[in-house]
């Protein structure tokens, strides 16, 4: 069972790097549709998985995709 956990904790990095790398996409609000669902899935994977591998990542990509989805709200609107 260790290993589906260090699946899940994997796939939880790539969603936490793709949230990173789309959340500045608010053109017709899209971030809602492209960026944030994969986020939230992250997060989730973050918070309710036992094991460790991957956790330090997702946590500064989650921060980094989260400030940046900020940042272009206050200059989109």
């Amino acid at each position: 069972m260790n290993i589906f956990y260090k699946i899940l904790n994997i796939a939880g990095v790539v969603f936490a790097l793709w949230f990173a790398v789309t959340a500045w996409l608010w053109t017709y609000n899209g971030a809602l549709y492209i960026s944030y669902p994969f986020g939230l899935i992250s997060l989730l994977i973050l918070l309710f998985s036992p094991s460790k591998y991957g956790k330090k990542i997702m946590k500064y990509s989650l921060a980094i995709g989260f400030i940046v989805s900020m940042m272009a709200l206050l200059f989109y609107r």
